[in-house]
Parts: C-alpha cells; structure tokens; sequence
C-alpha cells in the first residue's frame, strides 16, 4: 500500500506542476499504434490507444488503453485465471503514466515512461456456436498494476510514424507479483 500512496503522490506533484498549463487546448493529443507484439505471454498483435496531456516540452501525463487478444493460454498463464481447459487469454491494460522524452530530432522521438493502472486478464474456456452467434464463457482477473518501460517513435509526417515500446507491468496481487514483459512495434497515428 506504501507503493501505491508514492506513487499516486508522485503523479499529484506532476498534476500540481501542470495545473496553470489546463487553459492551454493544444497541450492535448491522441495517439493510437498498432502492430504486433512480443513478450512472455506470447507472440499477438497489440493495440494501444492514448490522450496525452503535455506538461511541457519534455513531459506528458498519459492516459492509455491497450489490448493484447488471442494469447496462448501456455504463455500467459503467470497472470490469467487458472483453467483446466483454456483455448487463449486476452489481456487489457488502463494506465496513467508520466511520459519523458529526454531529448528530440527533426523526426525521432525517444522517451522513458512509467505509471501505475490496473491489468485485466480473460481467460477463455469455452465456446459454443448459437444460430447467430458465438457464446463464450470467461474467468477474468484485474489486479492493480506499475509499469516502466520506453520507446521511439520515427516520425514519417506529423500525423503517422513508426514506433517501438518496451514495457515491463508488475501486476500486484495478495502474495505475488508477476511479471509481463512486452515488446509492441508497429504503425503510430497522432491527432493534436
């Protein structure tokens, strides 16, 4: 608990800092990428979506939802339900993240990220075909959840690049804590 009060204090003091800039309406954007993703819960394609608030220059506090669908249940089974017999997991993550990037080119745009959120795991155990549709039966888990990790972005104009993000998210729970890494690389799409 001592963690997670640091951390929500850490974000109140970036909140504080960024208070005056509220007024301003070009400091938000939205950014989504897509593209596939590697990491130790499988091999899938990944999608993330954003709003980015920016502080300053350098700095941005994001909001951001991403989606991993259709792993292997063999590979993801560190944070899924438990199941005797699973067909994949699909996993979600909703964060609030502060956002550096030390430094910028003309068209490269490096950054390290860090944030706290919640990660939900889905286990799929069943599935029947009705007349028109399909039924599936779930066991689901969300656990609190820190992430670190960085990227880069290229940019190919200003509304689209090519971007890659490395993320490691803790997934808190009573007596564990496991571990995903994630590798996504892909198409970026930005909207200031």
């Amino acid at each position: 608990m001592r963690t997670i009060r640091r951390i929500s204090l850490a974000l109140l003091a970036v909140l504080a800092i960024a208070t005056p800039a509220l007024a301003q309406a070009d400091r938000f954007s939205f950014n989504a990428a897509v593209g596939p993703s590697f990491g130790n819960v499988g091999t899938t394609f990944s999608s993330m979506a954003g709003l980015d608030f920016r502080v300053n220059d350098r700095t941005a506090i994001v909001g951001e939802l991403g989606v991993l669908p259709h792993a292997p249940f063999r590979d993801a089974a560190i944070v899924a339900p438990a199941a005797e017999s699973a067909l994949r997991v699909n996993a979600y993550h909703w964060n609030g993240n502060v956002r550096v990037r030390p430094f910028e080119t003309a068209r490269l745009e490096p950054y390290v990220t860090a944030g706290l959120g919640s990660f939900r795991a889905e286990t799929v155990v069943g599935e029947r075909l009705g007349s028109a549709t399909r039924i599936e039966e779930r066991r689901t888990m969300t656990d609190l959840a820190t992430n670190v990790g960085a990227g880069v972005v290229y940019r190919l104009k200003d509304w689209v690049g090519i971007g890659a993000d490395y993320r490691i998210f803790f997934v808190h729970r009573d007596g564990a804590t496991p571990k995903v890494n994630r590798f996504t690389a892909g198409l970026r799409l930005s909207l200031k």
